[in-house]
């Protein structure tokens, strides 16, 4: 009987491999999960060099182009101001040095701002200080061409305040009269009266409307565009005065004292009243209140410009 007895083996090697399948799949599985995860907040973040490579691409090609376009309308400006013809009687006041000089002025700001470009990687601070210095003060003198600085200088040449100050100087205006006189400003309207009445007074040069007529406060009747009276039956003409706004001007003219300075004599007329010498003002500061505007413009954009060059190349060299 005992011989007939069968052991049977018991296989405990295979569940051992099953269990150590299981505990294994067990522990890939986390692994897995927490490489995906990373996977998904690696790929939601973005790419540093990406980014490295748009400011490396600003910096050496975008706002440099940009800038040196920029610069090229200040060598434009300064050209168009050295060939355009002075106004008639401005050399009087020395203006015609004064155009040349802001040109000059404009072609070394040219000159600067591409020599700093040339030099931003080298010399990125200085560089950056030199050029906001410059389009600060340029920015300040377009200010007050303008007429958007109220503190002015007296003594800046071609402002408004300095433009009133030379023509209510009598020994100016006495020569910028006689200019006037003999450049013939009233000769078309004495020689070729318009037949429209009431005349059209907006559509006139503002020197022909203050120095060749009367102020409209004056309440004459007119022969012709030079030749006026007053009427019957009225008392003096009334305290009030007309206002000549353009170019960033105020300026208060057409008082009782040009009425009463009014004479039909071509050679007087009313070259010495109020209105004309603001209309020769009107005339002559035209040219430099548009200066002025761009002036201000252009240094805003040029001062933007390369301080965004500036950060671009200081941010190229700490991620390089």
């Amino acid at each position: 009987m005992a011989d007939n007895v069968q052991v049977v083996p018991i296989e405990e090697p295979a569940a051992t491999a099953t269990v150590t399948e299981t505990t294994t799949t067990t522990t890939t599985e986390p692994e897995a999960k927490s490489s995906d995860k990373m996977e998904s907040q690696s790929d939601n973040k973005p790419p540093v060099g990406t980014l490295v490579a748009i400011v490396n691409i600003l910096a050496a090609g975008v706002l440099p182009i940009f800038t040196f376009v920029l610069s090229l309308t200040l060598l434009g400006y300064a050209v168009w101001l050295l060939y355009m013809r002075s106004y008639d009687c401005e050399d009087i006041l020395g203006l015609p040095r004064v155009q040349t000089l802001a040109s000059v002025g404009l072609l070394a700001v040219f000159v600067v701002s591409n020599a700093a470009l040339f030099l931003r990687r080298k010399f990125p601070m200085p560089a950056l200080v030199v050029m906001v210095v410059i389009l600060l003060l340029m920015l300040f003198i377009g200010l007050a061409y303008a007429g958007v600085n109220e503190m002015q200088s007296r003594r800046f040449p071609a402002t408004r305040t300095w433009f009133n100050l030379k023509v209510m100087d009598d020994v100016n205006w006495n020569n910028i009269k006689s200019c006037v006189y003999d450049k013939g400003a009233c000769n078309d309207l004495i020689y070729g009266t318009p037949n429209e009445k009431p005349y059209n007074r907006r559509k006139m040069p503002p020197i022909k409307n203050g120095c060749c007529m009367p102020p409209e406060t004056c309440n004459m009747d007119s022969l012709n565009a030079t030749f006026w009276y007053r009427r019957k039956d009225e008392g003096p003409p009334l305290k009030s005065t007309v206002m000549y706004g353009g170019y960033g001007d105020e300026m208060m003219v057409g008082r009782v004292s040009d009425c009463q300075l009014w004479r039909n004599d071509w050679s007087v007329l009313c070259y010495d009243c109020r209105s004309c010498k603001f209309g020769f003002v009107r005339s002559v500061r035209r040219k430099w209140w548009q200066l002025g505007i761009f002036l201000i413009v252009i240094s805003i954009l040029l001062l933007i410009s390369h301080l965004l060059i500036f950060l671009a190349t200081f941010w190229e060299r700490f991620k390089g």
